[in-house]
């Protein structure tokens, strides 16, 4: 299943709660970009980056990258 619009979903509504949560920004980049919205997932990601620098190392460690 590849659901990445109720990902996305997902995400806007935790970002809703905590608007610098970086790993929900990230994930959402991710899906954004998985979903070829490249100019919104890399926006997201930038972000995200900006609030945890160490974010996409940590996600790399994890198996996750864009």
């Amino acid at each position: 299943m590849n659901r990445l619009d109720l990902s996305i979903e997902d995400y806007d509504a935790a970002l809703l709660l905590n608007p610098k949560a970086a790993w929900s920004l990230y994930g959402r980049g991710l899906a954004h970009l998985r979903s070829g919205a490249v100019e919104a997932g890399n926006a997201d990601i930038t972000a995200a980056k900006a609030i945890r620098s160490s974010i996409e190392d940590e996600a790399k460690r994890h198996g996750l990258k864009p």
